[in-house]
């Protein structure tokens, strides 16, 4: 299964720990390298960041330099509130800041953090496999999902990214941390459990 870094919960505000978080990053790009791999934690907020929706994905875009790329948001605490403390990773796993509370937010920006967030804690139940292509060792999947719509998602590792909660119902994690379901393998139509056999 891919490996995601973790993101630093030591720095996490006093409101929260009781520990004084140190200042957020000056004079830098939120996609400088070198802040990057700071240990000090950066903070997001409306002044430095705005967020976008395109493509399915989530967009982050530094208002000082211009510049733009995509972000997944991880919930430090997801089980107690899915509005505070979310990290805010780029495609390689790194944080780029911390969201302390998308409240602060508004307009487009909260509503692109909202849905992310949403999506990204929603299963979708797969009913029908379109299309599985493997190239180099990453498989993309189209699928239908419940209600009819269609989705395509990749996966990295794929036999390691299928969990097997009983023998026929199954949990796909994609190589973003979205999650699919297949309610019961064994109900796919023919086409659909021949795409899927060889990662049974």
């Amino acid at each position: 299964m891919t490996q995601k870094t973790t993101p630093n919960t030591n720095n996490i505000p006093k409101e929260e720990t009781g520990v004084q978080a140190p200042p957020a990053e000056q004079g830098s790009g939120l996609f400088d390298r070198e802040a990057l791999a700071a240990t000090r934690v950066r903070y997001i907020t409306p002044e430095n960041a705005v967020f976008r929706n395109g493509e399915g994905c989530l967009f982050l875009r530094d208002p000082a330099t211009g510049d733009e790329q995509r972000v997944i948001l991880h919930l430090l605490f997801p089980y107690t509130t899915c509005r505070k403390l979310v990290s805010v990773l780029n495609p390689e796993q790194e944080e780029v800041g911390m969201i302390r509370d998308i409240d602060a937010f508004s307009g487009e920006s909260l509503e692109a953090i909202e849905k992310e967030i949403a999506r990204r804690h929603f299963v979708r139940t797969i009913t029908k496999i379109l299309k599985i292509k493997d190239k180099n060792g990453i498989t993309t999947w189209t699928v239908e999902t419940d209600g009819g719509a269609n989705a395509e998602f990749a996966l990295k590792d794929t036999y390691g990214s299928i969990f097997h909660v009983t023998e026929t119902r199954l949990l796909i994690t994609d190589i973003d941390g979205n999650r699919f379901e297949i309610a019961n393998a064994e109900e796919l139509d023919k086409g659909s459990r021949r795409k899927i056999e060889l990662y049974l």
